[in-house]
């Protein structure tokens, strides 16, 4: 299927991570533009592809995410149409231990940023009265909470409503805003958790249907259409990328029960 991405001008925040990397790709295989970011200073990931713009930014920082939606407009030649809000970091400890401060770097990353940058990219949008989409990267964990993980399962349930909020704002001037909401997905992040406690992989597939991680590409291609015209019936929506984690919600029963 035709995405109709040939041409669009795309910026992708995380895009070193396992699914930012595998978004940026996929961009890149239908044709798109692509202004990519992370905390690294350089990278050379996709040198020999062309099509990629790199700049590091801090997204902590309100003012480095202004100069980031200026410097993608200026590279990519135009506002930009595509806007992939994937960066996003964890802070996992008891929560009568967690430090507000800790609570803070997660809500300025997870959710402020993609405040900011939708906003920025926004009014770029409406100033040059163009249509365009943002789509936002959140989790399953924007509607299961875990005790140990507060501050990341409250910013991606503001994600969720922000996504909300924002797409109903930015109807009337044709930006669509949606959600992508992975479950767990075989990144490095995630292998090097697992690695270190195979019971909790264990835990992870059990309440897992479809009985395996997700692959990033998997991911990727559930964000790509959701940011294409292929989608443009389509605002406001969280799709659930989980292999069935969300309607299920507890752990798989063994062979022979029935519970």
């Amino acid at each position: 299927m035709d995405l109709r991405l040939t041409g669009k001008r795309a910026l992708v925040t995380g895009a070193l991570g396992g699914v930012g990397r595998a978004t940026v790709n996929l961009l890149l295989a239908e044709g798109a533009l692509v202004f990519a970011t992370d905390l690294a200073p350089t990278t050379d990931v996709w040198d020999d592809t062309g099509g990629v713009t790199y700049h590091p930014a801090e997204l902590r920082d309100p003012d480095a995410i202004q100069g980031l939606a200026a410097a993608a407009q200026d590279a990519l030649g135009g506002p930009v149409e595509i806007c992939i809000n994937n960066a996003a970091i964890t802070h996992r400890t008891d929560f009568l231990d967690m430090e507000g401060e800790d609570f803070d770097r997660v809500y300025e990353i997870n959710l402020r940023a993609p405040f900011l940058l939708g906003q920025a990219v926004a009014r770029a949008l409406v100033a040059a009265g163009a249509p365009g989409s943002i789509v936002n990267i959140g989790s399953v964990n924007a509607q299961l909470a875990l005790p140990d993980n507060a501050a990341y399962v409250a910013s991606k349930g503001g994600l969720l409503q922000l996504t909300r909020a924002m797409a109903i704002a930015l109807a009337p001037d044709g930006i669509r805003v949606n959600m992508v909401a992975p479950g767990s997905i075989d990144t490095p992040l995630q292998r090097k958790g697992q690695s270190r406690s195979p019971a909790l992989r264990a835990r992870v597939l059990s309440r897992t249907p479809l009985g395996r991680l997700g692959a990033p590409e998997e991911v990727a291609d559930a964000i790509i259409y959701m940011a294409s015209p292929r989608s443009s019936y389509i605002t406001g929506e969280c799709l659930f990328v989980d292999g069935g984690r969300m309607p299920l919600n507890f752990t798989m029963p063994g062979p022979g029960t029935n519970t």
